[in-house]
């Protein structure tokens, strides 16, 4: 997790702790589905994700925007960005006329035909985040909820699918998610695929522990297993031993038993004496 700029950088298993933890006052009815168109994967090969955030966030700004226009953003290697500047209370600028209510969730890439193939790891960040969203916000994973932007006009009317000439763009992608871009396509492939995580996270349950939380708590077994055994009692060390000629010191300790952080001062102790 880093904060940088404008924004803030989750691995995956980071997002669901984040998006749990979040306190959201305005309702939300409807999450909308984009690609970013550009940038894509040709103009990602070697960015920095910071700088790739900023210079959307600057041409958002060139448009007459107060800010990023979308509240999250997923890119091609399965990391989410949450806008800081449009966080999840603020009114997206994704789909005109219509962003009241919704939450604007932009991918990094052009899915036309012919153009990007969305990578695994991103197709994995992609159904996730939405399971989440859909899961904290009580959102019924459908097409009258989760939308793509190919379903509305240039003025924000909502046809219910994509009409060539007639919908305001084909986002998110003529080829989205291998299929398309149109209601049956969505109901088909996507949205099956949303509700497949969505049910694995229900049945994990909201308090089940997250992978993060899993690495954080193996690491803590691992610092209590390294305290428990730096600070075990044991009897003399053979070296102590064959420098000291016993254990208990021809009898002046009673209880020859220490950590080996002991025995190592008691030695020094007794080489300084002679």
């Amino acid at each position: 997790m880093i904060t940088k700029g404008n924004f803030l950088l989750l691995e995956l298993p980071e997002f669901r702790p984040w998006i749990l933890k979040q306190h959201i006052t305005r309702g939300i009815s409807r999450l909308q589905v984009h690609h970013t168109w550009l940038p894509n994967y040709s103009t990602r090969k070697g960015q920095d994700h910071f700088k790739c955030l900023e210079g959307m966030r600057n041409s958002h700004l060139a448009n007459g925007w107060s800010g990023t226009g979308q509240n999250i953003t997923i890119f091609e290697d399965g990391k989410v960005a949450i806008s800081l500047d449009r966080d999840l209370n603020k009114v997206p600028a994704g789909i005109a006329g219509a962003n009241t209510g919704a939450i604007c969730v932009e991918i990094i890439g052009d899915f036309d035909k012919g153009r990007d193939d969305m990578t695994s790891l991103q197709r994995e960040a992609v159904g996730h985040v939405y399971a989440c969203l859909a899961s904290k916000l009580k959102i019924p994973v459908d097409t009258d909820h989760i939308v793509y932007h190919a379903w509305y006009t240039p003025s924000g009317s909502f046809l219910g699918d994509y009409v060539p000439n007639i919908s305001s763009k084909t986002c998110p992608g003529t080829n989205f998610w291998g299929m398309g871009n149109t209601v049956a396509s969505a109901k088909k492939g996507f949205l099956q695929d949303v509700q497949y995580e969505y049910d694995k996270l229900k049945e994990s349950g909201d308090d089940a522990m997250t992978t993060v939380e899993k690495l954080e708590f193996d690491n803590l077994v691992k610092k209590v297993a390294k305290l428990e055994e730096e600070t075990k009692k044991i009897p003399a060390p053979k070296w102590f031993v064959s420098e000291f000629g016993s254990s208990d010191l021809g009898g002046k300790i009673s209880d020859p038993s220490f950590t080996l952080e002991g025995w190592r001062t008691l030695a020094v102790g007794l080489r300084v004496g002679k």
